[in-house]
């Protein structure tokens, strides 16, 4: 299991119904064989962490490149104080 961290920094505090579109993007990566989940946590008035499991980092950074990324330039990009905070790597230990 991998997962991907992605912070994210807002210029202005969070509207949560900006996150109302991923119920779009979710089945498009729910397609891709290894997909695992993904949580959307608030971290902070104008901070998101999202939190995405794959099997393999293959998988992951297809999931960004094919459906995640798309959706993020077109939705929260605008509304971001600067460039994403992205780290990858295996699960070490989970419960």
């Amino acid at each position: 299991m991998h997962a991907v961290v992605n912070h994210l920094r807002f210029r202005d505090d969070v509207d949560p119904s900006v996150f109302a579109g991923m119920a779009e993007v979710v089945p498009q990566m729910q397609a891709i064989d290894g997909f695992g989940g993904i949580h959307v946590i608030q971290t902070a008035a104008n901070e998101v962490t999202l939190v995405i499991l794959a099997d393999t980092a293959e998988t992951l950074n297809r999931l960004a490149s094919e459906v995640g990324g798309p959706w993020m330039v077109a939705n929260l990009v605008p509304l971001l104080a600067g460039p994403p905070d992205r780290q990858l790597g295996p699960v070490l230990a989970s419960a």
